[in-house]
């Protein structure tokens, strides 16, 4: 009985779903199309702005990789004009000291030299001295041979030693 199709039921059926079909699409359905299309409206929307917020990102990315290349080849620039003036002045010093080691050297040769020719001249003095002293001592004593050996050896022994 309930499992047995009858047409009357069947017809009736049909009716009510066609009544309720046209009811629903003459009042319901343009809402409901309505709400699906806003809602595929807000969707959308929300993907545009997700994929200008990843382009925005990408750029800013991008920018902030290209100022961190900039302060790298800013700092390695630093870095190396550093390394050239502190070169530089360590070449400054070094000749600095170079000319004044120079300078000491030379003033050194001269003073030595300088030094070298009083002693010679006061040696010379001394020898002149001393000859003049030995000659008038033998023209004084007028001696023999044996006295002037004499006399030579001890004006000679009074000459102070040098080192």
């Amino acid at each position: 009985m309930l499992l047995e199709p009858h047409l009357g039921t069947i017809l009736w059926t049909i009716i009510t779903f066609v009544v309720v079909l046209l009811i629903l699409k003459k009042f319901a359905w343009p809402q409901l199309l309505a709400s699906l299309d806003e809602r595929e409206q807000r969707i959308s929307d929300a993907i545009s702005g997700a994929e200008q917020a990843r382009q925005e990102a990408e750029k800013v990315l991008s920018e902030h990789h290209q100022k961190l290349a900039g302060a790298e080849d800013q700092a390695r620039q630093v870095f190396a004009e550093a390394r050239q003036a502190g070169e530089k002045v360590r070449q400054d010093v070094v000749g600095q000291a170079k000319e004044e080691a120079q300078r000491a050297i030379d003033q050194a040769r001269i003073s030595i030299e300088s030094e070298k020719r009083a002693a010679i001249a006061e040696l010379r003095r001394e020898m002149a001295d001393l000859a003049v002293q030995a000659a008038g001592a033998l023209i004084d004593a007028n001696l023999d041979d044996d006295k002037n050996r004499s006399l030579v050896d001890d004006l000679i022994s009074r000459i102070p030693e040098s080192n």
